[in-house]
């Protein structure tokens, strides 16, 4: 009997239970057929089944339609698609497909140049190795956006590529901060890494004392041991790719709106953040909240997108959430 048959005869598993699979991979951007295989993985397949015509019922009823189920033409989505490239400039046609699901007839129309400018750059290669899943985290620091009095830190999971955290404050000096946003992902995930890996440094020592603490916690016979690797420069390559895409993909729009923010006067006559605190606590106080919704939504973009495949790199090749979920 076919898979299709089987499914047909057992009931659909309730929604409620489904539905956060199904809204996860359709962000993801995976076919109806890709998105009912991997639903299997995540139900009792012995008492519930679901096939590909039930899906895209509920698909619809759940609002999640195709593009050309939408109806949307060149013309309808242009104003957007026009705000989205001054926030994002450098995007390229792969860039905007995955900020806003539509298809790459409007490139064509409307966007030409942008197809001779989705190239490649030639980089140097380096090795890089990572065991499994959660055997590194790797992070790091990012002081490029010093001169707005903003600082950004991350986490990265090397295996499969994803984001665990990208946070913006305006230092990367409190180490009881930074040491936060690797106790919240532990307590979020529930487990712990095999090693974290950052550059030499102070910055992230907190974090470099509790991994280790937890591990010997949980294992005696790592007591005299540290649970971390600290990179030589230019070693720590994951997140180094990250900041370098994040520059290139997400901060020259932001950068322009920053500038505008910095150039606006809270008093008669205008000041520099820099010069004047009340100024710089009020920029701070209204940009950190709105930069950080933003940077959340790059992350999970990022985490639900397919990277283009490497002959150079023996690990999974897919969209990268999918990779560490399955």
């Amino acid at each position: 009997m076919s898979t299709l048959s089987k499914n047909q005869n057992k009931p659909t598993s309730p929604l409620d239970q489904i539905e956060p699979h199904i809204r996860q991979l359709w962000k993801a951007c995976l076919t109806d057929k890709e998105i009912v295989s991997e639903i299997h993985k995540h139900i009792d397949t012995s008492v519930y089944g679901i096939g590909l015509t039930k899906f895209q019922e509920i698909r619809k009823q759940l609002g999640l339609l195709h593009t050309c189920q939408q109806g949307h033409t060149c013309k309808s989505i242009q104003d957007i698609m026009v705000e989205m490239q001054k926030m994002y400039p450098n995007a390229g046609v792969h860039e905007m497909i995955w900020l806003l699901f539509h298809e790459h007839e409007y490139f064509v129309t409307y966007e030409s140049h942008l197809l001779k400018s989705h190239k490649a750059n030639c980089l140097q290669h380096h090795h890089f190795w990572a065991a499994s899943v959660n055997n590194i985290w790797a992070v790091d620091q990012h002081d490029k956006w010093l001169h707005f009095s903003l600082t950004l830190h991350t986490g990265i999971k090397p295996f499969s590529g994803c984001i665990l955290w990208t946070r913006v404050w305006h230092s990367n000096r409190n180490l009881q901060l930074i040491l936060s946003y690797y106790l919240n992902t532990v307590e979020e995930f529930g487990y712990i890494p095999m090693i974290t890996q950052s550059d030499p440094g102070t910055k992230n020592f907190r974090i470099v004392n509790a991994q280790t603490l937890l591990w010997q916690m949980h294992d005696l016979a790592l007591e005299g041991y540290v649970q971390h690797w600290w990179m030589c420069t230019r070693k720590n390559i994951k997140p180094e790719i990250a900041w370098s895409q994040l520059c290139c993909c997400f901060s020259p729009g932001f950068e322009s709106l920053l500038d505008m923010a910095v150039s606006m006067p809270f008093t008669p006559v205008p000041v520099c953040i820099q010069s004047d605190p009340i100024h710089s606590m009020v920029f701070q106080w209204v940009f950190i909240p709105w930069l950080q919704v933003e940077l959340n939504n790059y992350q999970d973009r990022i985490n639900n997108s397919q990277k283009h495949c490497d002959k150079r790199k023996v690990l999974p090749h897919g969209i990268l959430e999918l990779i560490y979920t399955c």
